[in-house]
């Protein structure tokens, strides 16, 4: 009986081993590190008497658009830029700064910024359109 008695005791302590190393955390798992950051492309712009300065500037495509508009002007004004209305319209008033960002996902040579609904300048956002390592 006593054979009995210590292979019942062994069971139970070999038991409760393996639960206590079921539980127990394990190695530390390597997951996917912080998402890359998006690179940034600072533009700062003046809005005077129907026209925004620089005429032309360009940014890389892909890059968060860091905006700062300043209008010298003496009445408010709108300006916003084609292909991008959806994520850049704004009013500004004499004197106003405004400052916003965008994300220039959207390449060409040709997004014209429209003050008032007119074309007074340019933005290139170089890059392709087409997917690194896709043709």
């Amino acid at each position: 009986m006593n054979r009995y008695l210590a292979l019942l005791l062994g069971a139970v302590v070999l038991g409760a081993l393996v639960s206590a190393l079921a539980r127990a955390p394990g190695p530390a798992r390597v997951g996917p590190g912080a998402p890359p950051t998006t690179p940034t492309a600072a533009l700062d712009l003046e809005v005077r008497d129907g026209t925004v300065a620089p005429g032309t500037a360009s940014v890389p495509k892909d890059h968060r658009v860091m905006l700062r508009i300043v209008n010298r002007g003496t009445r408010p004004v709108r300006l916003a830029l084609a292909g991008y209305e959806d994520r850049l319209a704004v009013v500004l008033r004499p004197g106003e700064t405004w400052r916003g960002e965008f994300l220039a996902d959207r390449p060409g040579d040709d997004f014209a910024w429209l003050l008032d609904g007119k074309p007074a300048g340019r933005l290139a956002i170089a890059g392709s359109h087409l997917v690194d390592g896709h043709r």
